[in-house]
């Protein structure tokens, strides 16, 4: 096996709670299937902090975000769209030239919108897939 990847797997989370856990958790198997420990701070901290809860919801940010340091990547997974706080997390990226991928499980990328995308955006998307899908 190649060397472990630690990245920071970005997928929606508000809105239909229920339907998005269950998407992030197909894309925490994708990278795992990679090769890659993703820290998905929205499936782990939203077990104990309150994600309704403006101070609580901002420090569970500013907790995942703390990964940055040491990841070697950004994952964007895509198939549920984009929401406010991936869009944050991709501004970020790109403001401090972080390296990061877009993938999609289920088809293919979508781009925020609206959304000034870059070159380095579409340069992102990562068109390969795991070594085995369950």
């Amino acid at each position: 096996m190649e060397s472990i990847k630690l990245v920071i797997l970005e997928s929606p989370y508000a809105g239909d709670i229920f339907a998005n856990v269950a998407y992030a958790r197909r894309c925490l198997k994708d990278c795992a299937l990679r090769g890659e420990s993703a820290q998905a701070s929205h499936l782990l901290l939203t077990q104990v902090l309150d994600d309704t809860n403006v101070d609580e919801r901002a420090l569970g940010i500013a907790l995942g975000l703390a990964w940055r340091s040491v990841a070697h990547y950004s994952v964007f997974y895509t198939d549920r769209g984009w929401s406010n706080g991936m869009i944050a997390a991709l501004s970020s990226a790109l403001l401090e030239r972080r390296p990061l991928k877009l993938r999609a499980l289920d088809g293919a990328v979508q781009f925020p919108d609206p959304f000034d995308i870059s070159t380095d955006l579409f340069s992102a998307v990562d068109l390969s897939t795991a070594s085995a899908h369950a």
